[in-house]
């Protein structure tokens, strides 16, 4: 049976279900016996020939859907339980359902933030549904505030932190986007070791930190302490071909590389880069200048400078009311340092947020080399996307 946007109803005999398809991909499931509503859990993956299965009535759709005939996807999410559903499911859900307060793209942001760094998500939505629901019945003014004061007590609630507080992103584990990835190795084959097949990693402690952030806040440090004498760097093979006289030979990578190369260092290079963290800390803090308080202002004077451009960009762009400030939104994932007119007090609060990079940087080192040399990898690695 045809319902919406190429969504289909078909029964499935045997079980006496009803699967409801989007362009013949199975995506949810009912079962009128038991009366229980579910997303399939490969919404989405596994195809179906809609034509071999059973015809669905009307009558059993409204049943199925508790007396309302479907509209829209979202009336199927609604009668499946949370913990069925995705975080992007979620928020489909709850843009549908409260579209005035969702459509604020500050609360929509800070929804996703909450919901994607909840250990339990079920719990999580719930919540916010009945924050929103509350919200809805006070009709009062500056509802959008209130509730996004209320989602971060939400956060601290339940989630026992504030994960709306500006910082520079490390994350635990690997993230495949445009990111470095940070764990120790061990060389097992020194014929080439910029291949994956002779290098054994330590995923389980891996860390991955966003480009821009290791070129603002780690670079000057990286290419410093990178050795092109150690042997595992010296054998990363770039090219290999047979010359004329039929005989291999090889071009190797030489000096750090950015993109998807192992670039290699010692744990006595990884203890110096730290010495030196720990001095530029201290320098920030104090107003010394050294080489890397240097190289971080001009990183941020050349931020500031790109984001004023793209705000005068954008006012230049708003053709119907040009005199209408246009806020640039901070996309959050990649946590870059933003202008801001207040002088001095962003100064320091941009110096906070660098020191504080840095010092969960340290932790996350000193537990990796630990980790590490008790599991026999002599080496760290950072590795470009």
């Amino acid at each position: 049976m045809k319902l919406f946007d190429d969504f289909e109803a078909v029964r499935l005999p045997e079980e006496n279900l009803i699967l409801i398809t989007h362009k013949e991909y199975l995506y949810y499931i009912y079962n009128p016996e038991y009366k229980r509503r579910e997303k399939y859990e490969n919404a989405g993956n596994d195809q179906l020939t809609v034509r071999n299965y059973q015809n669905v009535r009307e009558k059993d759709i409204i049943d199925a859907m508790g007396g309302t005939f479907p509209q829209k996807e979202t009336d199927f999410m609604r009668l499946c339980d949370p913990s069925q559903l995705s975080i992007y499911d979620m928020e489909r859900l709850l843009d549908a359902e409260y579209p005035d307060y969702m459509s604020d793209i500050t609360i929509d942001d800070s929804v996703f933030c909450f919901l994607k760094y909840s250990d339990n998500r079920r719990i999580s939505f719930l919540r916010l549904k009945k924050l929103f629901d509350d919200a809805l019945q006070q009709h009062g003014i500056n509802q959008n505030e209130k509730i996004l004061n209320a989602i971060k007590e939400l956060s601290l609630a339940i989630l026992g932190r504030d994960v709306f507080k500006k910082e520079i992103g490390i994350v635990d584990g690997h993230d495949c986007a445009d990111y470095f990835w940070i764990m120790p190795v061990r060389p097992i084959d020194y014929s080439d070791t910029d291949s994956m097949d002779n290098v054994a990693e330590m995923r389980s402690i891996e860390i991955s930190i966003s480009e821009d952030d290791v070129y603002q806040y780690l670079k000057p440090f990286l290419f410093n302490y990178f050795d092109n004498d150690l042997e595992a760097n010296k054998k990363r093979v770039e090219n290999q071909w047979i010359n004329d006289d039929g005989n291999e030979e090889a071009s190797y990578r030489v000096g750090f590389e950015w993109n998807l190369t192992y670039n290699y260092y010692t744990y006595d290079s990884i203890l110096g880069i730290i010495k030196d963290i720990n001095d530029t800390m201290d320098a920030l803090t104090s107003g010394r200048d050294t080489e890397y308080t240097k190289y971080l202002k001009k990183r941020i004077d050349e931020q500031k400078t790109i984001d004023k451009k793209i705000e005068m960009a954008l006012r230049e762009t708003d053709e119907n009311n040009p005199d209408t400030p246009i806020k640039v939104e901070d996309p959050g994932e990649k946590q870059n340092i933003q202008s801001n007119p207040n002088g001095p007090e962003e100064d320091k609060s941009e110096i906070e947020m660098i020191i504080d990079f840095y010092c969960r940087f340290i932790y996350r080192m000193e537990y990796m080399m630990k980790v590490g040399k008790e599991n026999g990898y002599e080496l760290i690695s950072f590795m470009g996307p």
